[in-house]
This record gives C-alpha cells, structure tokens and sequence, in this order.
C-alpha cells in the first residue's frame, strides 16, 4: 500500500463507514447502492425508462442502419477512442490528487487511479448517481468522510464550469441562443454555490450542520484562495473534457457525418446535462436522445444514435469493464 500522510486530528478518527474495529465487511451489493429496498426499486424503474427511451428512438431511427454505421467504424477509431477514454482516468486522478493535497492530505498519483478505476464499475451501475462518493469509503482511514465527499463535490462543480464555458462561448459564436442560455443559467448557479461556500461560516443554522457543511466545501473553499492551484486543475479539467469532444468528433467522423469541432465543442456539454437528469440509468437514452436531438442539422438520426452508443461505452462502461479487477483493492 502506498504510504499516506495525514494531518492530526478530526481527519484521523473513525468514519461512519465503519462503527468500530471489527465492522462488518461490505458486500458489492451495498457499496453500489443496489441493497435497499428504495434503491433497488429506483434502480428497476431507472432501468425500465432507459429501456422505454430507446424502445422509443429504435421506433423512429432504422437499428439495422445504426448497425452498419458502427461495424463501418475503423479499428483505428477503436483504438485512438479507447487511448483518450484512459487519458479521462489519468487526468481525473491527477486533478482529484491535486484537490487532496490542497487540504492537506497526500494520496498519489498512483493510488488515486486505482481508487478511481476501482470504484469506476460501482459508480456505473449505482441507481443514486452518488458511486462516487465511494472514494470517501476507500479513504475513510485516512481522511474525514465529508471531506472526501467535498471534493467529488468540488470535481463536478469544475466539470459544470468547464463544460457550461464551452457552451456559453461557442453558443454566443455560434449564434446558438438555446444553448447559451441554458449554459449561462448553470454559470449563475455555480458562482452562487462558490459564494456559499466562501461565506458559508455566517449562515444562521445549525452548528452540527454548519459544520457539516463547512466540512463539505472545505476543498472548494481553499481552492478559491490559492487562484494557481485553481488555475492548474481548470487546465486538467478543460483537458479532460476537450479529449471528450475530440472523441466524439472522431467517432462523428467515423461514421462519415459532417460535424464541425466547434458545433461538437457547444453542443455536447448540452447532452451531457440531459444525461445528468436521475431519471435514466447512467443518464442512458436523456444522453442520447438530446445527441440525436442536437445533431441533426449535422448528421442523420442513425449516425448520431451511434455516436451517442458509443459516447455511452468509451466514457462509462469500457472503464466500467476494466475497472472490476480493482474494486476490493480500491476499497481497501
């Protein structure tokens, strides 16, 4: 095991993860939310209108055509779109890295990806959408729980900047009115989240919860008083999702559609936060029918269902799939 240094203090006592030293081992069916009876019934219905949604798209786009668009896909294709689905796990590993350290913690670089390659199988098939919050359970030796969950909260708050900013800008270049004004609402939202938790500490409430909530936003709170480590990981996270949009434009490419960088580079922030709407599993069939949606000045219906297929296996299940070695090594 890699060696962990750790502050005195709070981050070192017990997580509720475990109530004392002989705790019960977690099996995969909790740790993934399938466990309880709610979860399992949200993840039956999940599963149900995902299946509905592309019951529906097979009903008006030819399956036999999205088909041959992708066995027309090249095994060059495969390989560099595979290449930038693992460039997603290292970059997201150096980011998360870099957010730990800035609390005063150290987990490397090394660890980092195994935890995230580890929890990766878990988070997709997790009915909640919060499988990421796994990585407070795979640190909850060395670093407090709400913490923890304060930087995936931290991670995705960037996520939404990053991708919001490329679609604000590209819509307003783009004479895109829809999209810039769905990004710009989700700027406004994000800059009054990061206003909370600069002033978080003077909100009349609760102290356990204030505390709580203290805990949570500590991450992004030290995050926006160190402007070149903030800088750093929005360079990461710019990175990151730009190798999403050069992917999907390859896979565009791939299936001989005629989409510009610049439209792939506005457009897909837009499906990716219909694919975060908790009404679908892994936001399956919300992803997809807004690809298919918003791409068909650019490609036909068929094409741009496939892209949306294979958006779905190189972001979430090809990692998914290498991932399941790792799971018990990643929680430790």
């Amino acid at each position: 095991m890699n060696s962990i240094k750790t502050r005195s203090g709070k981050d070192q006592q017990p997580l509720n993860f475990e109530k004392n030293k002989n705790s019960k081992k977690y099996k995969i069916a909790e740790l993934s939310g399938w466990s309880k009876p709610n979860s399992l019934f949200r993840g039956i219905l999940l599963i149900f209108i995902t299946f509905f949604i592309f019951y529906f798209l097979f009903q008006k786009i030819d399956l036999r055509q999205v088909n041959q668009d992708l066995k027309n896909i090249s095994f060059k294709t495969w390989i560099i779109a595979s290449i930038l689905s693992f460039s997603f796990l290292i970059l997201s590993a150096i980011r998360w890295h870099i957010i730990i350290k800035v609390m005063g913690n150290h987990i490397s670089i090394k660890r980092c990806i195994l935890i995230i390659l580890g929890i990766w199988p878990l988070s997709s098939i997790s009915p909640s959408k919060s499988g990421d919050l796994l990585k407070a359970f795979s640190l909850r030796k060395e670093i407090s729980a709400m913490k923890v969950a304060g930087t995936v909260i931290t991670e995705r708050i960037l996520d939404l900047v990053m991708l919001s900013l490329f679609a604000f800008v590209g819509g307003l270049l783009l004479d895109q009115k829809l999209i810039t004004f769905i990004s710009g609402g989700i700027i406004l939202l994000i800059i009054s989240i990061v206003c909370l938790s600069r002033f978080s500490h003077m909100l009349s409430i609760n102290e356990s919860v204030k505390y709580k909530l203290s805990d949570l936003l500590h991450s992004l709170t030290l995050l926006t008083q160190k402007p070149f480590l903030l800088s750093l990981i929005l360079l990461l996270t710019a990175l990151n999702w730009f190798a999403s949009i050069i992917q999907t434009k390859i896979l565009f490419d791939s299936v001989g559609a005629s989409v510009t960088l610049g439209f792939t580079t506005t457009a897909l922030p837009i499906a990716i936060f219909a694919g975060l709407l908790p009404i679908t599993f892994g936001g399956m069939g919300t992803r997809d029918s807004a690809i298919v949606l918003l791409f068909s000045s650019f490609s036909t219906t068929s094409q741009s269902l496939s892209v949306a297929i294979l958006y779905s296996f190189f972001g979430y299940w090809l990692l998914a799939v290498f991932g399941i070695p790792f799971i018990r090594k990643a929680l430790n």
